[in-house]
């Protein structure tokens, strides 16, 4: 098994699934950097467009949490084609939206193809890549699906500038007819399909929760922290959730195994992957707002900010993978997580002060620690589930991977939003950059937190290997 080669068609499944899945996570972060744009185009506040982000990775979570489901009753080579049509039909919807409520439609639509898209890519990964080489294979998909959200800002950055930000659309079509054209050719069926029976009353639970939640850390930018209308969504968010985890334990429907759950290491590796993600999702979004907002640089300036650390990122993981696969996953996890810290430390530190250099810089150490640490640690989590919930183990991992960014971008914008307006006598772009300050001291707490909760999930595995 160790020296068995992957046949070439696997390969090009592999590369057909990571460039549709590519697409789709590269426009997600894409239209952040034109925020600022899409405010004086259609005169909305920044906490109404940034439901362009918000809303669309709040229908990816959920459309992730049906893929166990989904892969168990359809073949995935028609799964992939169905995502990737509709990713062609979102993308002309966007760029031909007149008006603010169609173009998010459009994103509403490119969600569901995303949301399916990225999941596939795994599955191919976790069933036809043999054990000995998945560190690798897991790599290159953590690199596709981590790295184009650091990417996307830069490419909306430099259509906004030169053309206009609805070029972000048209110009990654050809490349998404390529990927269906490809992995409708190459991708092939390991799996028996079965008909069970959908649990549509416990996604509804979940699309509410998820909502309430994502909502309650938006009208925090728009009353306040302390605001009932913050606590009312987030402990109403949290409670439809507790009736969820109750209705999934107690039904014989299909959706999402939740006995993965029952496993304190693979928590463990999904809490610390989560806020990984958030922080990769929020930093990416926050960055180039505020490069735009304080400095006054204009949209390809601030998305090229942090493309170094973007390639970077990318360039390591696939070797972070080869490290998994030879030295176990606590080297490369460990390197990782620790270099977060100390990039989002430096954040905090110069949150005021900060250059576009200095940017560059920080971000390039966040890079390197992004590409260490977030395809091995969902790598390493799926491992500590039975052969028999990987699918189940995919799909959580990717609907908190998505859940985390829609959060992340929720709760930066919700803190930069409430500064702006916390004084009338200061600049906007004085009150954004002490929104940003915040932004990057919260940052800083969640890397710690991540870096501990690592910690601990490795001194609980080496515990297990003893016993």
């Amino acid at each position: 098994m160790q020296n068995q080669a992957v046949p070439r068609k696997t390969m090009l499944a592999i590369v057909g699934a990571g460039l549709l899945a590519f697409c789709g996570v590269l426009v997600e972060t894409s239209m952040n950097v034109t925020f600022p744009t899409l405010m004086k185009q259609f005169n909305l506040s920044m906490s109404v467009v940034q439901w362009l982000s918000t809303g669309y990775l709040l229908l990816v979570s959920l459309t992730m949490a049906t893929s166990a489901y989904i892969q168990r009753r359809y073949k995935i080579r028609s799964i992939f084609i169905f995502a990737g049509l509709s990713f062609i039909v979102g993308s002309f919807v966007c760029g031909l939206a007149p008006n603010f409520m169609t173009l998010l439609i459009g994103r509403l639509i490119q969600a569901v193809a995303t949301g399916y898209a990225i999941p596939l890519l795994f599955a191919i990964i976790l069933q036809q890549i043999p054990v000995a080489r998945l560190g690798l294979f897991m790599g290159i998909g953590g690199m596709v699906v981590g790295v184009a959200p650091s990417i996307g800002p830069t490419y909306g950055g430099m259509n906004t500038y030169l053309f206009s930000w609805r070029e972000i659309f048209w110009f990654i079509l050809p490349v998404v007819v390529i990927a269906v054209l490809l992995g409708s050719f190459t991708i092939t069926q390991k799996i028996k399909t079965r008909r069970d029976t959908f649990d549509l009353f416990g996604l509804i639970l979940l699309g509410i929760s998820f909502f309430l939640i994502a909502e309650g850390f938006t009208e925090a930018g728009n009353f306040g922290w302390l605001s009932s209308q913050f606590w009312g969504f987030l402990i109403a968010g949290l409670v439809v959730m507790a009736l969820f985890v109750y209705h999934s334990f107690h039904s014989d429907r299909d959706l999402l195994d939740l006995s993965i759950f029952k496993s304190p290491t693979f928590v463990l590796s999904i809490m610390a992957y989560f806020l990984i993600q958030l922080m990769n999702i929020g930093i990416s979004y926050l960055l180039p707002n505020y490069s735009q907002l304080v400095f006054g640089a204009n949209s390809l300036a601030a998305g090229a900010a942090i493309l170094l650390g973007s390639l970077v990122s990318g360039i390591v993981q696939p070797i972070s993978g080869r490290l998994l696969d030879s030295h176990g996953a606590g080297y490369p996890i460990r390197i990782g997580s620790t270099l977060i810290v100390i990039a989002m430390l430096l954040f905090a530190i110069f949150g005021l002060h900060l250059t576009i250099l200095l940017i560059v810089f920080f971000y390039l150490i966040f890079g390197l620690g992004f590409g260490f640490s977030f395809g091995n640690v969902m790598t390493n989590g799926i491992k500590q589930v039975d052969d028999s919930l990987q699918q189940d183990a995919n799909a959580a991992f990717n609907t908190s991977q998505q859940y985390a960014g829609s959060i992340g971008t929720a709760i930066m914008a919700a803190i930069l939003t409430s500064s702006q307006h916390s004084d009338s006598h200061l600049s906007q772009a004085v009150l954004s950059a002490r929104g940003g300050h915040h932004d990057f001291i919260l940052l800083a707490v969640l890397a710690m937190t991540a870096f501990v909760l690592i910690l601990i999930n490795f001194q609980k595995q080496a515990k297990n290997a003893k016993a």
